[in-house]
């Protein structure tokens, strides 16, 4: 039995990378992983390999954090672990502020920080009606 035996964990950005691989240790450790990714292929196959839940979440949109935190709860009855994995690069990276365009910038920013503030802002109230609850917000540079 795993230290998160029967918890119910919810992952962005789980499509490849750091994503991919914290679902893959969520499971190892027993949890039911709900992986979420704007991306369908890798992370439907990723669910598929594991039997857990795949849902497609694009992570920039209101709408879809309602969606998939209100099918969380549906199917699982409670959501205890929220892993804010998802984030890109871009442009932003790799360039300089003189070759990266505004739009570049604003596109980048919503997924790497909207993103995590409207996870965040979806679970905690699911999390605290249950008065327990764990959120991981990761980022990362290549």
């Amino acid at each position: 039995m795993g230290r998160l035996q029967d918890k119910v964990a919810l992952v962005t950005g789980a499509s490849g990378g750091i994503g991919a691989a914290t679902v893959r240790a969520l499971h190892r450790e027993g949890a039911r992983v709900v992986a979420a990714d704007v991306t369908t292929g890798a992370g439907e196959k990723l669910a598929a390999e594991l039997g857990c839940t795949f849902s497609k979440l694009d992570v920039t949109s209101e709408q879809d954090w309602k969606r998939v935190v209100a099918d969380v709860m549906a199917q699982h009855g409670s959501l205890d672990v929220l892993v804010n994995a998802a984030g890109i690069e871009g442009d932003v990276v790799h360039g300089t502020p003189e070759s990266t365009s505004l739009a570049e910038w604003r596109r980048v920013m919503s997924v790497n920080l909207d993103g995590t503030f409207l996870g965040c802002r979806e679970a905690l109230p699911v999390m605290k009606r249950r008065g327990a609850g764990s959120i991981i917000n990761i980022s990362s540079t290549v």
